[in-house]
């Protein structure tokens, strides 16, 4: 078969006759089955490793945060939903298995419409089995541990814009590929069981799509296009940055709860609270009976641990619902430090360490060690030191885990790239995509219209029918050889030639 013959092939019979028999179509149809299987193994085989890394990560964090109950339960919602979403990965994987061999063409059909049909559920649902719980999760994580300020309010704010505009991106990358890529192929197998089934002709506007698989199915034997796939270093500026940029907002997070940073200073002088302490020292002691009696919510005892002017002056009725407005707002006393002598009007101070906040108790005693004032208030902030902040954030503890991440981005971007090679080929025929299974013929292409992103260049194939396919071009590796291959395969004059001198160094 020589040049001429081959680019009048796709004039030829069975490819432009619109009576195609089941029997032609099926190898075209099995070929890209077989694809969309193992594309799907690999996303599956990465999202539950990615599910397995949240659970570690995540757990370790319950761990960590028990000072914040509510925080804790967004990581437990974050675990659950990975656990939910390896289940219906792997549970949608195991119920649309392929047939064994033997099986009649059906029966094939069948279980391939029926895989296809599960996939297609998933992405259309991603929403609420994918997005939701863990969005949900990573949310009350967020504010579960906020205690206020300016900086960690902007902080929450601008995170939690980030991730929502992240997940609606997702969504609707899931929602376009159900779109375009499972439903098509949906319906085309559903003609094509209706077809052997019944013995009736197939649909043509289902099975259309087909043709230029067909054809690149039957041009296999005779040529073999020019492959080229996307540059890894055109990947890594892209990829890169997302992976440190997790290393990043991970040490961001240690750093802004790390209080070490926030001050020069060193702390002031307390007594420990040891057993022994608070034997002997009655302001502790007195610290301690009221921390215990808060804790259990027993506001009636603690009510009796004030002498007989504070009695009248917060009768217990009054006492309880400062309390319970107290743990309310603030959690239990997890401990406290103290006593320092630098409470309110010179009283002796203890610094309170609630789930959700600090406050600093000022108390007065009597000669009876009756309670004579008490006064709670807001532990004051220690300043800000910018240059600490920093110099924690770039710490070695911190920067140990660079690498790792940055090895960890360049082998991300590493497989992206192994699974877009083949991403563009050019023959004499046309430009066949989606590694080979997907063939624009050279005078199907109305117009090619250049789409930039940053500094890349793509193209839109635009075709007769108005259909619109982005093909790789600035992002692809050895331009020279590209040049050379559009310049031997495509008609003269193809719109294509235009956009040659957007390829480096032409």
């Amino acid at each position: 078969m020589n040049e001429d013959e081959l680019k009048k092939l796709w004039q030829q019979q069975p490819l432009r006759d619109p009576a195609i028999s089941p029997a032609q179509v099926l190898p075209a149809m099995q070929n890209i089955m077989t694809q969309l299987r193992r594309t799907l193994l690999g996303r599956d085989i990465v999202e539950v490793v990615a599910c397995v890394l949240a659970m570690i990560t995540f757990g370790y964090f319950f761990f960590r945060d028990a000072r914040w109950p509510i925080s804790r339960l967004g990581d437990l919602i974050v675990i659950g939903g990975s656990i939910l979403i390896a289940f219906r990965l792997v549970y949608a994987r195991w119920t649309t298995r392929s047939t064994p061999v033997g099986a009649t063409i059906v029966e094939s059909l069948r279980a391939e419409l029926k895989a296809v049909r599960a996939q297609s559920q998933l992405l259309s649902s991603v929403g609420w089995w994918y997005l939701l719980p863990l969005g949900t999760g990573i949310f009350v994580r967020t504010w579960g541990s906020f205690t206020g300020g300016l900086g960690r309010f902007i902080f929450n704010v601008t995170y939690t814009i980030g991730v929502i505009a992240l997940y609606g991106f997702i969504y609707r990358l899931n929602q376009r590929a159900c779109a375009n890529q499972l439903l098509p192929v949906e319906r085309q197998l559903e003609s094509l069981l209706h077809a052997a089934e019944t013995g009736e002709p197939l649909d043509e506007t289902d099975v259309s799509q087909l043709r230029p698989v067909i054809l690149s199915m039957a041009a296999a034997g005779h040529i073999k296009p020019a492959e080229f796939k996307v540059a890894f270093w055109q990947i890594a500026i892209f990829g890169m940055p997302g992976i440190v940029g997790i290393w990043f907002f991970w040490m961001l997070g240690l750093t802004m709860g790390d209080k070490d940073w926030k001050t020069n200073e060193p702390p002031p002088t307390t007594v420990a609270r040891s057993v022994r302490v608070e034997e002997t020292n009655r302001y502790a002691i007195v610290a301690q009976k009221v921390v215990d009696l808060f804790n259990a919510g027993d506001y009636a005892a603690l009510q009796k641990l004030y002498n007989p002017d504070m009695s009248k002056a917060f009768p217990p009725e009054k006492t309880s619902d400062f309390y319970t407005r107290l743990a309310t707002n603030r959690g239990k006393i997890e401990n406290f430090d103290g006593p320092t002598t630098n409470g309110y009007a010179g009283w002796t101070a203890f610094l309170l360490h609630y789930q959700n906040s600090e406050m600093t108790m000022s108390l007065a005693l009597d000669a009876d060690d009756k309670i004579s004032g008490i006064y709670f208030q807001p532990a004051p902030r220690a300043p800000v030191h910018f240059k600490l902040f920093v110099r924690r954030l770039v710490s070695w503890q911190h920067l140990v885990w660079l690498p790792p991440f940055f090895l960890g981005g360049l082998l991300y971007s590493w497989l992206i790239q192994q699974v877009t090679r083949r991403a563009v080929g050019i023959s004499i025929l046309g430009i066949h995509l989606s590694k080979g299974q997907s063939l624009i013929l050279w005078p199907e292409i109305k117009e090619l219209r250049p789409f930039r992103f940053l500094h890349i260049r793509n193209l839109w194939v635009i075709r007769e029918s108005g259909e619109k396919t982005l093909m790789h071009w600035t992002p692809l590796e050895r331009h020279s050889d590209l040049k050379a291959a559009v310049e031997s395969s495509a008609p003269a004059n193809h719109p294509i030639r235009k956009h040659l001198s957007l390829l480096k160094g032409i």
